[in-house]
């Protein structure tokens, strides 16, 4: 899984079939350590930059500037019932994050 912030969202009068009637948002991917600074600290930053924005089919209805944790590949679509075609899936809205250091 992975962290990111819904920077925004993505209308489209044409998309395929199957995807109809779902929001397509737009994620900044973060760190889980910038995750958890902004979600446990009460903190509202911006990420940083640590990759190229993605897009990602809704499964859970987060919006505009929320923490989320989204999955790619085939487990995105499996986070839908009809199963549509996407790359990107959020499915779940962060509300705090518990990071444990581990020896190494």
């Amino acid at each position: 899984m992975k962290a990111g912030r819904v920077i925004g969202r993505v209308v489209a009068t044409s998309k395929y079939p199957n995807t109809g009637g779902k929001k397509i948002l737009m994620l900044k991917p973060m760190t889980w350590e910038e995750v958890a600074e902004a979600v446990n600290g009460g903190k509202d930053i911006s990420p940083k930059d640590s990759g190229k924005s993605v897009l990602a089919l809704d499964a859970v209805g987060a919006g505009y500037s929320e923490y989320v944790f989204y999955v790619s590949s085939k487990e995105a679509c499996q986070a839908f019932e009809e199963e549509p075609i996407c790359h990107n899936a959020v499915i779940g809205i962060i509300d705090g994050v518990n990071l444990v250091k581990g020896e190494t």
